[in-house]
């Protein structure tokens, strides 16, 4: 009989072309506190994305602590329990902030490679925190396309001939100069 042994992709020097969300990366996350002579130190950060744009892949990642100060929160994701934090690879408790992510490319230098295995990819979220980061991925891609929506809508509107009415299948709505506004609600976004 033959001894076989599956080797995850994601683990290998081809770690590129199968990373997903979900994954844990090991980057050198940049932050403000950070003075510019210092180099970001390496931690945990979490895979919410993988985004073609042009020929080059990009991940979406977000910043990964064990620090529990009120300033790390905002689309959280916890790895607690230790059955969790084990199998995404992490040694402790891990909480990884939505609100504070970057995009880089896959080819960036922040990707920190352990020499042994070729790769920064230290496991993987499963179970309830896996979960968790597909509800915040929805909202991420909810308020994207709403934001998008948005820009779209204001475009549209300015190339508008001033004081003219736009028509839709059931509204009007006329176009005013700043100052003939009304006061309304802050739309907050």
């Amino acid at each position: 009989m033959l001894d076989f042994t599956q080797t995850n992709p994601k683990m290998t020097a081809a770690w590129r072309d199968h990373i997903a969300h979900g994954d844990i990366v090991s980057f050198r996350f940049p932050l403000a506190e950070e003075g510019a002579e210092d180099r970001p130190k390496a931690r945990p950060c979490l895979v919410l994305d993988i985004q073609q744009i042009g020929d080059r892949r990009y991940a979406l990642l977000a910043y990964g602590t064990s620090s529990r100060r009120p300033s790390n929160v905002g689309y959280e994701v916890h790895a607690r329990k230790r059955a969790e934090y084990l199998s995404a690879g992490l040694n402790e408790p891990t909480k990884f902030v939505g609100r504070r992510r970057v995009l880089v490319p896959l080819t960036h230098r922040g990707f920190v490679i352990c020499t042994a295995i070729s790769t920064p990819v230290l496991g993987s979220l499963d179970g309830a925190p896996l979960k968790r980061l597909n509800a915040v991925r929805g909202r991420i891609h909810a308020e994207r396309d709403i934001a998008a929506e948005r820009r779209r809508d204001r475009r549209s509107l300015s190339t508008s001939p001033p004081h003219s009415a736009v028509r839709g299948t059931d509204f009007s709505a006329e176009h005013c100069s700043p100052k003939q506004r009304t006061t309304g609600p802050e739309v907050l976004g």
